[in-house]
This record gives C-alpha cells, structure tokens and sequence, in this order.
C-alpha cells in the first residue's frame, strides 16, 4: 500500500536559536550602558521571584494551577504595558511561552506570545511573524515577515516563513515567490550555525532533495526537524526503510510498514495512534484491514468517515498482477492441476445424460457412428412409459444431440424451455442441471439436482450432485439430502458401490474411495475420470497413469482425455521441458481432436485448455482458431465468450472489454460469469464505472459471490462513496481473499 503525500507539509517554522535581531536604536547604545541594563535586569528578575514567590505563598490555598499561570500572564501584561523592556527580558518570556508551548500549554503560550507582540516595541517583526504561525494566523505572519524582509529582518528565515505560511494557505504562486526570495538571501546566514538547515529546508521547499539530503547530515541543531525532513525526502523517493530508520512516530511508521506489505506491524502502530486522529490513521487502519482481509474492523473504522462523508486516502482499484500472468501461471501450473473441485468439473464433464428410452433416443440420433461413445444412459424413474413421456424423450433427445456434439449453450436452451413445460420430470431437471454445471452456473445446477432427486429419490447421481454444487461450491446446506441418501442406500449393494464411493470422496474418506479403483469397475467415461481423480488426490502416479491410459484408448479425439495422459507422462518434467513437449502435442492436437469441445462445450474443458496453452505460450494460436471459428459458424456466443477470455490472457484488455460488453448490452448474454469476467475487463481497460454496474448485476445473479461483492465495495470506495463500499464489506466473511481485486493508494 504507498502512502499518500500530505498537501500541508510538515510545521517547519523556524525561530532563530541563536538570536533575535535587536533594533537598530538598540544596536546603537553606548557600551558603557551595558553593564548598566544588565544590572538593573537583574535587579527585575529578582524582584519578580520575590512577588512570584510571595504571590504563590499567600495564594497556594485558594488558587488552582490554571488560576496561577493566568496570574502570571496578567502581572507579566502589567510589566509589559510599561513598554519598551530590555531586549534580554523579552528573550526569556519568549523562551518562557515556547516552554509553555512545547508543553501542551499552547492556549497560556499564545496569551502570553500575544501580549508581547501588542505591548513589546523591542520585538522584531520576524518573532512577531513567528507568534501569528502559533496562533494559526497566516495571513497575518506574512505581513510580519513581508515587514522583517523590507527592513532586513532575518530576511532568509522571514522568507522560509512566509512560503510555509502561503502553502498553509494553499497559496502557490506566493509560496514559489518567497521560496525564491528564501534561496536569494540565503548567504546572508552563512556565518549561522543553523546555516545547513535552513539552506536544506530552502533546497526541499525548491524540489532539489538530493543537496537538501546533503546539508541535513551536517545540521548540528534543529534535531527533530531534521528527522522530520529525511523522513518526508525519504518517502518522496519511496524509500520506507530509511524512513523506518528516521522517525519513531507511530503513524508515519504505520504508513511506512503498509507500504512495504507489513500489515500487521501497520496495524499495530496505527492502532496507538486511531483515537488520537480519528481521520488519517482510523482510515489509513482501515485500509490495512481489507489487506488483512479482516472486514468487519474495516467497516468500523470506515464508518468515522462515512459519518463526514470524507476520503483521506483515495484509493484506485487494480486487478491482481499475477491473475492473468503467465510466468505466475507457470510456477502455480503444477500445484494447482486437479485439485479436488477440479476434479468434481471434470465428473460434471464426463456424466452421462439420462433418457428415458435409450433405444428410442439414439433410433432418433440417426448417427450409429456416435452411439458407442455416447454419455446416455437409460434412467430408472417411476415415471410409467407413457405417451407423454415418448413425447417428451424426443424432445429431450434433441437437446441430447447438442449435448453430445458439444454444444452446452444450446442443449441448456432447449432444456430450459422443456421444464417450464414439463416441471415435475426428474430426468430433465437432471440433464438441465448437468448442462449449468458445464457452463459453471452452479447455483442454477443445485437448484435442478435437487428437484431431480426430490421428484425421484433412486436418482442417486442427482442427489450426490446436488450434494457437491451446493456445499463444496458454497450455495446451500445439503445436511437434509445427504441423511435421506444415507438412509436409503443400500451400501452392501454391489450396484451401489460408485454411490458409496462418491459419498466418501465428498466426506475426504479416499481409503473407502480408492477402494472403488481396485475394484472391477465398469470403464465407462465417468467411472474412469473419478478413478483417475481419487489417484490424483493421493499422488498414485503409477495408478494414474494407468487411468489416463485407459481414459485417453476410450475417446482419443477427447480433448481432456489427450490433455490429462499427456500430463500423467510428463508430471516428472521440470516446467520448461513440460512446455516444450505440449508445444508439438497441441501442434498436432489441433489438427486430430474434436476441437467443438473447445468452441461450444465444457467450460471446464476451456479452462483446461487455456491453462496448458497458456504455460506453453500457444494462447495466441488459440485467438486464431476462435478467430477463423467464429467466420464459419452461427452459433457465435460461445465463441465471443472464449474470445473474450483468450484475450484478457494475452494483455487485449480493450479488446475484451469490447466483446463482452457486445455479449451483454447486444446479445443479451447475462449469466453470472459473462457479467463477472466482463466487470474483470472493464478494470483492465480502464472502465472502472462500467465495471460497477456490472458487478451490481452479479451480485443479483449470485448474493453469495464475494468475489462481485469485495470488488463493487472497492469500486465504491474509489469513487468516495463509502455507503456503499461499507454495505458490501459487511457482507465478507473475515478470512475471504479475493484472486482478482486489489487497491492501491492514489498519490
């Protein structure tokens, strides 16, 4: 997180430690007057100890402290109203109200600075100017100092002064002015041995920090000023860690340690110091918070300026650099191929779809060819063999022709339509889901498993589904359906042993589940997939190659099939070899397999794809083949979809945003993902108010995304709308991490 530059600049007021100018008629007594003055000061302090001391002995009962230091400034007024004091009397108050000042004391300091400068004809104009920048007067300090320059006053300092007191007043061209002035009579103080600091100060205020560096490691005074000033070069020049080596301020080093990644150490500094200033560090605090991922302490300190309606800290919302980085992809390749819910897309991929009269559906297909691959399966339902439902199967089996040949969108369409009119068909809203659970709409897909195993409770497959889409993808508590499979399953049922076996891959159980590997399973698609999936999950390279194998001799024009043998042979290669040999795999793959899967099907598929062109730097043969695609066939939504995908991968930001907004604004493509990954590319383009209604969309579609939601609060909170930001934060659960969003301050 960098921190965001102040526009006021540290209080540098400086006030002579050496000297004040005595005026000129002063300068111009007779020596032999000296020890004279000299005596009769002295003879005033003590007479002042004694009415002091006299004045607390008599009154030490009556009076409180603040009582007192009134008393004080009111005989010191009184002693004042004589008029022109000793210079050496008028140094010791001004010393006196610093104290006070330094003390806490500021209002007592101010009276007490402001009685001198109205009854004091000694006081320079310059220590005059000085007690205005006290009082927060400004205006008023630079006439001061406009007055000490004309008369040559500390003409430097008066200058140094008075650009502080310009930028205090956001006033530019009259900071440049006396900056300029500043540099001009700044020999004048060369004989100073504050000299190095004030010529620092005057070369930061003119942007030349490496000579202002330079003068400050010679500065033998002014010791807190000159930490302040490395640290404020040092930040300047993103340099934290000598910026953690100069300050001891708990909010500079909250700052400074966010903006190296330390969050926590940020939170710990900040943390001392929120009370104190409720704005900068309360806000600053909540920013380490969202990087701490801990949202409910960040809606808290958010709400201190929601109330005022106030951003001290702009931010600007990114995307995560290595989100679509290929190198990162490479080192992650490995670590994250089949991981479990990896393996759960691929069974949705390899599940068969269910009729209700096999012989009738493929007699309908007319494509022998295709019947022994085929992912059908007569289904037992307690729906007798009626007309209605003859009727119904030929509808389906059109729906399952697209299926088949890959076409998820349009097999989903027909679908859809049929269950409006036939809502209570246990094996359409099988079929129905199994095509949402291809397009990654698992919230869709929960919803019609469930129905599917609710209309007919044997339905297994649907209720183990439902099971997976609805807990293991986050939607909904399936505790209900898991006991009502429990409780009628027959598990010593040979028949049932795939059932058993699933249930126990879900519960982590993969003793039970290997078991199923090393039983003599029918080699279907889906039972060869989830075999290979258990051997994946507990390292069995041996065993998962020989699953592979089997998978890959069953369908060799299967694109995932090639893609997962390839990686059972060269799992061992490091990272360079494995891409060099995909190279002439996909070479020759793109000319052998049925590349349909790739255009229309899966999403999943797509997605393994990518990955492994991705590693292997093929994504733009990939553009190419969506590009050639898309000429030569009417159903174009799914391919401006990967189109769309392909391009945010290999950097065409504006491209993708482009396509996707084509997808929603003219094709009325609105599913959650399309919506998502369009948000996605709108940040990338630079479209960032385009990316919030997308995200709003969303969230509609699915109210459990936190992905939608973290980036619409950070989208919100860029655009100072903290309502806004903070409503969606409320609804993160601490410990979320988002793969997509980040922010960073704007400076």
């Amino acid at each position: 997180m960098a921190e965001e530059n102040n526009q006021d600049e540290e209080v540098i007021v400086i006030e002579d430690d050496e000297k004040v100018e005595e005026p000129k008629k002063i300068q111009d007594d007779k020596k032999d007057k000296k020890l004279y003055f000299i005596l009769i000061a002295l003879l005033v302090v003590l007479i002042i100890l004694f009415i002091v001391v006299l004045f607390l002995v008599i009154n030490k009962k009556k009076e409180t402290p603040k009582n007192l230091e009134d008393a004080q400034i009111q005989k010191i007024t009184k002693k004042l109203q004589k008029k022109n004091l000793p210079q050496k009397q008028i140094q010791s108050l001004i010393k006196k109200a610093n104290i006070l000042y330094a003390n806490g004391k500021k209002i007592e300091a101010l009276k007490l600075l402001n009685k001198l400068s109205i009854y004091s004809e000694a006081l320079s104009n310059y220590n005059l100017g000085v007690i205005k920048i006290k009082e927060k007067k400004y205006q008023e300090a630079i006439n001061y100092f406009n007055k000490a320059i004309a008369s040559e006053d500390n003409r430097a300092l008066s200058a140094i002064n008075a650009a502080y007191c310009s930028l205090k007043l956001k006033d530019k061209k009259r900071f440049e002015y006396y900056i300029k002035l500043a540099e001009l009579y700044l020999p004048e103080e060369s004989q100073s041995k504050s000299y190095p600091f004030y010529y620092a100060l005057t070369h930061y205020y003119l942007g030349r920090e490496f000579e202002s560096l330079s003068a400050l490691d010679k500065v033998k005074n002014y010791f807190e000023e000159t930490q302040k000033l490395k640290v404020s070069i040092y930040n300047l020049y993103d340099d934290v860690y000598n910026v953690l080596n100069y300050t001891k301020d708990p909010f500079v080093l909250g700052i400074s340690y966010a903006r190296i990644g330390e969050y926590y150490l940020a939170q710990k500094e900040l943390k001392k110091v929120a009370m104190a200033y409720p704005y900068k560090a309360g806000i600053a605090l909540a920013l380490v918070d969202l990087k701490l991922h801990e949202y409910k302490n960040a809606v808290n300190n958010l709400n201190i300026a929601k109330k005022n309606n106030k951003v001290v800290y702009p931010i600007k919302v990114i995307i995560k650099k290595d989100t679509f980085d290929i190198k990162k992809a490479q080192q992650t390749f490995k670590h994250r191929f089949l991981t479990k819910s990896k393996v759960y897309e691929l069974m949705f991929y390899y599940a068969p779809y269910k009729v209700f009269n096999l012989n009738q559906t493929i007699n309908y297909l007319q494509k022998g060819s295709l019947a022994s691959g085929l992912n059908i399966e007569q289904a037992h339902s307690y729906l007798s063999k009626s007309h209605t439902i003859s009727k119904l199967n030929i509808k389906m089996s059109e729906g399952i022709k697209y299926a088949i040949e890959h076409h998820i969108l349009k097999a989903n369409q027909i679908f859809s339509k049929l269950i409006k009119k036939y809502p209570y068909h246990s094996i359409l809203h099988y079929d129905l889901a199994l095509t949402y659970a291809n397009l990654k709409n698992y919230k869709q897909a929960y919803y019609h498993f469930v129905r599917a195993y609710h209309l007919d409770s044997t339905n297994y497959l649907a209720g183990i589904f439902a099971i997976i889409t609805g807990e293991k993808f986050g939607y909904k508590s399936v505790s209900m359906i898991r006991r009502n499979i429990d409780d009628n399953l027959d598990f010593n049922d040979p028949k049932n042993r795939l059932f058993s076996a699933l249930l126990s891959f879900i519960d982590d159980n993969y003793p039970d589940a290997y078991s199923f590997v090393e039983s003599d399973f029918k080699k279907t698609k889906f039972n060869v997939m989830f075999a290979l999936g258990i051997t994946k999950i507990l390292n069995e390279d041996d065993e998962f190659l020989k699953q592979a194998t089997i998978l890959n001799t069953i369908d060799k024009k299967d694109i995932i099939s090639n893609l997962l043998y390839f990686y059972a042979l060269n799992s061992k290669e490091n990272m360079q070899k494995f891409a060099l040999n995909f190279q002439q795999v996909f070479l020759k793959g793109i000319k052998n397999w049925d590349l349909d899967i790739f255009y229309f099907g899966s999403l999943s598929a797509f997605d393994m794809f990518s990955d492994f062109a991705k590693i292997s730097g093929q994504l733009p043969k990939l553009k190419i083949l969506l590009q050639n695609k898309l000429l030569d066939t009417n159903d174009t939504i799914p391919i401006l979809k990967k189109l769309a995908f392909v391009d945010l991968y290999i950097g065409y930001f504006e491209e993708s945003y482009t396509i996707f907004n084509d997808l929603i604004d003219n094709k009325k493509v609105n599913d959650y993902k399309t919506l998502f990954y369009g948000a996605v590319a709108s940040i990338l383009a630079g479209h960032h108010s385009n990316a919030i209604a997308l995200l709003a969309l969303s969230k509609r579609k699915n109210k459990n995304a936190y992905e939608s939601r973290y980036g619409l609060g950070l989208l919100y909170h860029e655009a100072k709308n903290l309502r806004g930001a903070t409503i969606q934060y409320s609804k993160l659960p601490n410990g979320f991490e988002s793969k997509f969003f980040d922010f960073e301050l704007i400076p």
